[in-house]
């Protein structure tokens, strides 16, 4: 009887197949990365997972204090702040139809000793009606022992109580508001911003009764003072109608430094906000619009200011108001942003590669000219590896443990440089397999030079440098690896690096060469569809092997090249009068190589050679000095950097 039920039952099944070819179809399910999740006490960027499954849906389970939000095939995943004083463990796991579920560990790390963390939940931007509004309630976690906010309290209304903070909107019978909840630690300078907007009212203003105008400016909005003989300069903003006024209006245009905060919020900027005493609006910003006119001009003179700092950006924010009856702003053009930098002095740049198995980029912060310029322009972490997976049959960078730790803790590392205007670039090198810089196909090149563009999106970096050396070329073919190594494919990986980073970064990114291999000053030019593109489209700068000058592509200026490229942990040296002859030939770079002030690594402590050198550069070609530098930045192991600074003795 038991094997007629069970010939039975198998019969049914099969019946059922035949009916239905879903019934017993297993699902796929895929999840890229699935690899550990590790979050930081608080601040943490979202990590994105992508979800592939053939099933009709999916679903997520989590522990609480995970945070995941499903947008389209992608889950993006964070963690509330942790508060507590341990680590905390989780999971997440991704299920989808009978497919087997995926599962991935997460952990959070403690607050270190001394640390103030703090979190909101939920933080994403409130968007509120025009009227009728329930009240939104959020969590603030801290371990400060208390926390203060502020808010737009000519529209909100906010209360506190214990951990809540309960915000909601007055109606509104105007415009469209913009603003922002900003919650900060009673002690530290821990703030977390929460964007808040406000819809227009739905009234619609009787016929004739306001007429809407908008602030723009048909100038350059970037100003770059010089380094010497600055000069004041003159802007025009004019307020346009959208049709022409029945009688005299007036609006009043303003310097508005509230609003620097809110621009760097909501754009993930970081400008610094213009001193007002150096910006002059004439007429005290009143412009008057005549009866029958549809604008109206304002000059606005910014003067260059002794308070300017060096690879600083600032902004002037002017706001237009209506003064009044019968004319109104456009929301979305009340402001005009002006721009302004000071110029660097140097006509001649360095670039130093940092060894970073051996020293800690953050070095490079304290090494600065007498007038406070940095002396490098830009640091190249030498170095990721391009390389084969033959699991995954495919090519893709491969990050050490040293290089993985700085990726990860981009913010802690890296931007720390790019906040004091140094270029932060990743160079790319062969790792001993068939994987090489100048040997892959074309649709080799134009998927990894997408991968390589995504790296630097995702970790903020500004280029990509590219060497060909430890690679073992003819050892594979396939559709990644084309077999042999060229100088043609290797134009053709810089030029799909250059184009996906420009695709992909809204910042400006190099293509960065160290001549070696078939990497050269013949690179050839890249031709698609059609169209000749010369190595000058897709190449920055370029310098050569140690104690060599670079020549540049074609199409490339000198200021394109290093004059000399100098291996410091070798004892080479530059001397002021040499590094002058580089700047007056026309050359724009010098590159240093292997520097490292700490000695925590395997490279000896050259601290005291190096500085030496950069002081005869700086004196040879900047007329100045390089200040002693006062702290050092060590290097703890694999993996492993101290972000803390110490005093040199």
């Amino acid at each position: 009887m038991l094997l007629a039920g069970v010939l039975a039952i198998s019969s049914g099944s099969l019946v059922a197949c035949k009916k239905s070819e879903k019934v017993d179809k297993q699902n796929t399910l895929s999840v890229k990365p699935a690899s550990d999740i590790s979050f930081k006490a608080d601040g943490n960027e979202d990590v994105v997972l992508t979800i592939m499954t053939d099933a009709e849906s999916w679903n997520v389970e989590k522990n609480d204090w995970i945070t995941a939000k499903k947008e389209g095939n992608m889950l993006k995943v964070n963690a509330q702040t942790n508060t507590a004083e341990s680590v905390r463990p989780g999971r997440i796991t991704i299920s989808a139809g009978n497919a087997q579920p995926v599962r991935i560990n997460v952990t959070q790390a403690a607050a270190e000793e001394g640390e103030i963390v703090l979190g909101v939940t939920p933080s994403d931007p409130i968007a509120f009606e025009a009227a009728g509004n329930k009240a939104v309630e959020l969590t603030v976690k801290t371990n400060a022992a208390d926390w203060t906010f502020t808010y737009p309290e000519e529209w909100m209304t906010a209360e506190k109580s214990g951990d809540k903070l309960t915000v909601n909107a007055k109606d509104n019978t105007g415009k469209a508001r913009v603003g922002q909840i900003v919650v900060k630690s009673g002690e530290g300078d821990k703030s977390v911003r929460i964007a808040v907007t406000q819809k227009a009212s739905d009234e619609e203003p009787a016929p004739g009764e306001t007429v809407t105008g908008s602030l723009a400016t048909s100038d350059e909005v970037s100003i770059e003072f010089p380094a010497g003989g600055a000069e004041a300069v003159k802007k025009t903003l004019t307020f346009t109608l959208e049709k022409a006024a029945a009688k005299d209006v007036q609006v009043e245009v303003r310097f508005d430094a509230r609003h620097v905060d809110e621009y760097n919020f909501d754009n993930s900027t970081d400008y610094k906000l213009f001193p007002a005493s150096a910006c002059t609006i004439a007429g005290n910003g009143l412009v008057t619009i005549k009866a029958g006119d549809t604008s109206a001009s304002v000059e606005v003179t910014i003067s260059p200011s002794e308070e300017l700092a060096y690879v600083t950006t600032y902004m002037i924010p002017l706001l237009v108001v209506a003064k009044s009856d019968g004319v109104a702003v456009q929301n979305s053009a009340r402001y005009v942003e002006l721009f302004v930098s000071k110029g660097s002095s140097k006509k001649i740049r360095n670039i130093c590669y940092f060894e970073v198995n051996d020293c800690n980029p953050l070095n490079a912060l304290e090494y600065l000219l007498d007038d406070g310029q940095p002396f490098f322009d830009a640091v190249v972490l030498f170095a990721g590896n391009i390389n084969w997976d033959a699991s995954k049959q495919k090519v893709y960078m491969h990050a050490n443990p040293n290089v993985r730790a700085l990726l990860d803790e981009s913010e802690v590392y890296l931007q720390p440089l790019r906040k004091k205007g140094i270029k932060v670039l990743l160079d790319i090198l062969g790792n001993h397999d068939a994987a090489g810089v100048a040997g892959l196909t074309d649709w080799g090149c134009e998927q990894f030079g997408r991968e390589l563009a995504q790296i630097c999106l995702d970790y903020k970096l500004d280029g990509i440098g590219f060497d060909d050396e430890y690679s073992k070329y003819g050892s594979l073919t396939n559709q990644w690896i084309s077999g042999s190594a060229t100088s043609q494919q290797a134009a053709r990986l810089c030029y799909e690096t250059k184009k996906a980073m420009k695709e992909l970064c809204p910042w400006e990114t190099w293509v960065h060469l160290y001549y070696l291999g078939r990497i050269s000053s013949s690179l050839p030019s890249v031709t698609i569809d059609g169209q000749v593109h010369k190595p000058v489209e897709f190449i920055d700068n370029v310098c050569a092997d140690y104690g060599g000058a670079a020549r540049p592509v074609n199409g490339m200026t000198l200021s394109g090249c290093a004059g000399n490229s100098i291996q410091l942990n070798h004892g080479m040296s530059l001397s002021s009068d040499r590094a002058k002859g580089y700047m007056d030939q026309g050359y724009g770079w010098v590159m240093w190589f292997a520097f490292d002030p700490s000695g925590t690594g395997t490279i000896r402590n050259n601290r005291t050679h190096s500085l030496q050198q950069f002081r005869n550069m700086a004196q040879g070609c900047y007329g100045q000095g390089v200040q002693d530098p006062k702290n050092v930045y060590n290097k703890l192991g694999e993996g492993r950097y101290d972000p803390m600074p110490h005093p040199i003795n």
